[in-house]
């Protein structure tokens, strides 16, 4: 549970440090366009890291009650 969590946090504060420096790029238009494609690959990771380290509630009701 402990390790869930923390894989959320340092995937979610990956995930905001990786937006705002592909952001940066494109405002300023800093670097190469290699660079680009590396920071979206990268948010593409830290993404489905912090999607996937959700905790699953386990119930026993359909998902429409």
């Amino acid at each position: 549970m402990l390790g869930k969590i923390w894989l959320r946090v340092v995937s979610g504060m990956g995930l905001l440090i990786c937006c705002i420096c592909v952001v940066t790029q494109s405002i300023f238009k800093v670097g190469r366009s290699n660079e680009m494609y590396y920071w979206t690959s990268l948010i593409a990771i830290f993404g489905y890291l912090f999607l996937t380290s959700r905790n699953q509630e386990k119930s026993d009701t359909p998902w429409w009650w």
